[in-house]
């Protein structure tokens, strides 16, 4: 029996429900066990202490124990430590949904744009699933260029049938037109139309068009109150638009190809920080700000559309987070959904109208060949010993036993024992079932 794993009588628990969220700064910021300052790994042939292999984070060394759960290199599951970034960064996973949520609120003071009485609006406040929310909300606040409320509306009231003025909540500023152009963010003004007269009244070119920066975009998002995140569809609670823009980057435990990436980001963090402390001009700032984005952006996802890759020195691209899990190698098709397995066939596992929902079924033929071994333990030992008796010809409905396997290693196959004697079975033992 396994000695690390006792046997517990405390009720196992179900799992009623799984819920997922973005993590807040403030959340990685506990989690993190160290704040990793430098991208150097190693120092005098050791790791280096708020480095990217800090001993804190795990340890890739068989002599060495982790500093953080103290465990060797084989049970420590390795700990995630965070990076301060010098300014906000776009993540680039959500860079559809923050321009959709940037178009639904004013620039300006973050109120929602939509009118309270258009009939879209009363639509999605009705849909109760929160992405088509957002959609139905984003349909209702596109077309709109200006954000409503900044001048009083008169509305009659019903004692004195006077006129009296309501204020919508609204800043009556001019809204922008949002785009994105790779990986910026674009606000562009349209042309506004004088009051006496038909002429047009336009910016100058400079102010119609403008970058915008992920520190901007994360002051309009950071005023949106918890009333309207809900109207959009995110929980304020476990989402909040805001988080959605990096302000700090979590740190994996070390060590990989993300390492040569994450030590890119570092550096130029770094280089950033050192720049603002000095000074320097404004473009140069932008053009280090830049540059930090396309490391960040190249180790969640090193395929973007018209973005040169990111390499190592040799020449080859570096493997993103992205594309470990994606396609037919990745985490998911490659890892999870199915491996190659010794006593086993390929086949069809499928949902049927015959069997409940949360069940799968498997074809008899290969069912009756697959087999898994189950460690005998005194609460198991009388099913065990049932499953052997059947053995691999079960009668009709039920299931057997194809192999023993003792504790010194040897496998019994039942197809050949004929005794009865040879059937015995012991705690430590393993039999190998259907």
């Amino acid at each position: 029996m396994d000695s690390r794993f006792p046997y517990s009588p405390a009720e196992v628990a179900k799992v009623k429900m799984v819920q997922f969220g973005i993590l807040s700064p403030d959340e990685i910021r506990q989690m993190s066990v160290v704040e990793i300052q430098h991208s150097e790994t190693t120092e005098r042939g050791k790791p280096k202490p708020f480095g990217l292999s800090d001993p804190r984070l795990g340890t890739i060394d068989r002599k060495m124990k982790c500093e953080t759960c103290m465990a060797n290199m084989a049970e420590c599951p390795g700990h995630f430590g965070h990076l301060e970034l010098a300014k906000p960064m776009f993540h680039i996973g959500f860079m559809k949904t923050v321009l959709s949520v940037m178009r639904c609120v004013c620039f300006n003071c973050s109120k929602i744009l939509a009118d309270e009485d258009d009939h879209k609006f009363k639509q999605a406040q009705r849909i109760k699933h929160p992405k088509l929310r957002l959609r139905k909300v984003l349909d209702a606040s596109k077309n709109r260029n200006k954000c409503e409320g900044g001048d009083d509306i008169e509305v009659g009231d019903e004692d004195t049938e006077e006129p009296v003025k309501k204020n919508r909540g609204g800043c009556g500023a001019q809204q922008p037109k949002i785009s994105i152009e790779g990986m910026k963010m674009v606000a562009e003004y349209k042309a506004q139309r004088k009051k006496n007269d038909d002429q047009e009244q336009l910016p100058e070119p400079v102010e119609r068009k403008q970058q915008l920066t992920a520190e901007r975009v994360l002051s309009v998002l950071k005023r949106i109150s918890d009333e309207d995140c809900i109207l959009l569809g995110l929980d304020p609670q476990y989402a909040r638009p805001d988080w959605m823009i990096l302000q700090v980057l979590p740190i994996p435990p070390p060590p990989d190809d993300l390492t040569h990436q994450l030590a890119m980001i570092i550096r130029q963090n770094e280089d950033l920080r050192k720049h603002e402390r000095n000074g320097a001009p404004a473009h140069v700032i932008a053009e280090f700000a830049q540059l930090l984005q396309f490391h960040i952006a190249t180790y969640f996802d090193n395929e973007l559309p018209g973005q040169p890759r990111a390499t190592q020195r040799s020449g080859r691209p570096i493997k993103s987070i992205c594309s470990r899990l994606k396609a037919k190698e990745g985490r998911i098709r490659g890892n999870l959904m199915g491996k190659r397995v010794d006593f086993s066939a390929r086949t069809v596992i499928t949902p049927d109208p015959t069997i409940n929902i949360d069940q799968l079924g498997v074809p008899w033929s290969i069912a009756l060949n697959l087999t898994y071994p189950e460690t005998v333990t005194p609460y198991n030992i009388e099913r065990l010993k049932e499953l052997v008796e059947y053995g691999p010809h079960p009668p009709p409905g039920k299931t057997g036993a194809k192999y023993i396997i003792r504790e010194d290693g040897q496998r019994l196959d039942l197809r050949y024992l004929k005794k009865s004697s040879d059937h015995h079975l012991e705690l430590g033992y393993k039999a190998s079932s259907l």
